[in-house]
């Protein structure tokens, strides 16, 4: 055999041993990933893809000489996009969804609108898969040994748990709510978490938005609500709130459900069942004959007596987490049922007053007192502050952003008032 046919089978043999191992190395990443990390680095690495082409397609498309209908369509893309990721992903991808619609009047109206379907619309694993979450939560036990007529399908999915109605074993009675963390958060919320961190980052660094100093807080508070005997003690001491803070009407307005310890373990959370109409479903209420300001009222009392009196705050208070049913009492009257305590906020005392009293300058137009109690908290820039828990765009006249879009309107568009509005909107 010749030299040059030696050396041509031997560059063959490196190249076929080269394609092999990254072959498979390649599917072993891929299959460890599947098996046994529940695809958490697939779903990082698809994450990264979208909120790359997210941020690419406002820094070269976002032009203010297009027109509005044109930037409107950007904002639409955006949106589905960002849709799709937290759909495909599941898990904390549906919690990070469900706080950006939340945030919707701050954004551009796609992304609340498209967002919201999260609040009660995540998807569900079979119970086979749930079986080995309550065995490990309860050494020695089955689920059929803790519970009887176990829905085999969940009546509401999260993102980071599912709910099954069921009777208790040891009271048959008794109707229940049994609320199991899916199987895979636990090795994807690391990943997911860094993932959130990652693409906060890039949004700061791309559009000058400043994110980071929100990531610590967000990920601790994110954490915490994997622990359901975390949520088991919040719900506990949100009804021990009402019960010996609350007036009458409101103590009686409001209702969280009891928790059955003996059934309830850090991934496995029982609560009695309370059947009610979720505010995911407006119209619904509304054909049920309750009034919207009435439910409305309802609910701000619940939450300004938990920011300004108690001081325990639910902290992820979404259209998806409040029922209303017809008062067990009053049958004239709505009663606000509460759910999903995984999240609450502690605030001192000193805060609590300072709270209440920076409100009180907001609505008196105090902005000197305003000042002084925001710079207490290190916020210096109070404007922003204002707009963020008042839920409305700010109003940046001196952002260089701003100036470039009034001498804009006034070249492109002959500086009409509505117009000037528009762009100040989509900024």
């Amino acid at each position: 055999m010749s030299m040059g046919r030696l050396g041509y089978m031997l560059g063959r043999y490196r190249w076929l041993s080269r394609t092999a191992l990254t072959v498979s190395g390649v599917t072993g990443v891929y299959a460890y990933d599947k098996y046994f990390q529940a695809s958490a680095l697939a779903r990082t690495a698809r994450t990264f893809k979208d909120i790359v082409v997210i941020c690419v397609d406002y820094k070269l498309n976002f032009r203010t000489e297009r027109g509005i209908e044109h930037l409107n369509m950007i904002h639409e893309r955006g949106a589905k996009r960002l849709l799709r990721c937290c759909r495909e992903n599941g898990g904390m991808f549906i919690k990070f969804g469900q706080s950006i619609a939340l945030q919707g009047p701050l954004l551009p109206p796609a992304y609340g609108r498209e967002l919201s379907v999260l609040y009660d619309n995540a998807p569900f694993v079979p119970v086979t898969e749930i079986e080995p979450v309550i065995a490990r939560n309860f050494p020695g036990s089955t689920l059929d040994d803790l519970f009887i007529d176990f829905s085999q399908e969940a009546v509401a999915s999260a993102s980071v748990a599912q709910v099954h109605t069921a009777r208790l074993r040891r009271d048959p009675t008794q109707l229940v709510a049994v609320k199991v963390q899916k199987p895979e958060i636990k090795h994807q919320i690391s990943w997911d978490l860094f993932a959130f961190r990652t693409c906060a980052m890039m949004i700061e660094k791309a559009f000058g938005i400043p994110m980071m100093w929100s990531v610590n807080e967000v990920e601790r508070r994110l954490r915490e609500e994997t622990d359901f005997e975390r949520e088991g003690h919040n719900a506990d001491r949100a009804r021990d709130d009402l019960d010996k803070l609350a007036d009458g009407w409101l103590r009686s307005s409001v209702y969280i459900p009891k928790v059955h310890w003996q059934e309830t373990r850090r991934e496995v959370l029982t609560t009695e069942w309370i059947g009610g109409t979720s505010m995911v479903e407006p119209k619904k209420l509304t054909d049920q004959g309750w009034s919207g300001k009435d439910i409305m009222n309802l609910v701000v009392s619940t939450f300004a007596f938990q920011i300004f009196v108690s001081g325990n705050v639910h902290g992820d208070p979404h259209p998806g987490n409040i029922l209303i049913r017809q008062h067990p009492k009053y049958k004239s009257r709505p009663q606000l049922v509460l759910l999903d305590h995984g999240l609450y906020i502690r605030e001192s005392q000193q805060f609590r007053k300072q709270y209440a009293e920076f409100w009180r300058a907001a609505m008196l137009g105090d902005k000197s007192g305003m000042r002084n109690i925001v710079r207490h908290w290190g916020i210096g820039d109070t404007e922003m502050f204002s707009t963020m828990i008042a839920l409305r765009p700010p109003t940046l006249a001196s952002h260089p952003h701003m100036r470039k879009f009034r001498q804009q309107t006034e070249q492109d568009i002959g500086g009409s008032h509505d117009s000037k509005d528009a762009y100040k909107e989509q900024m």
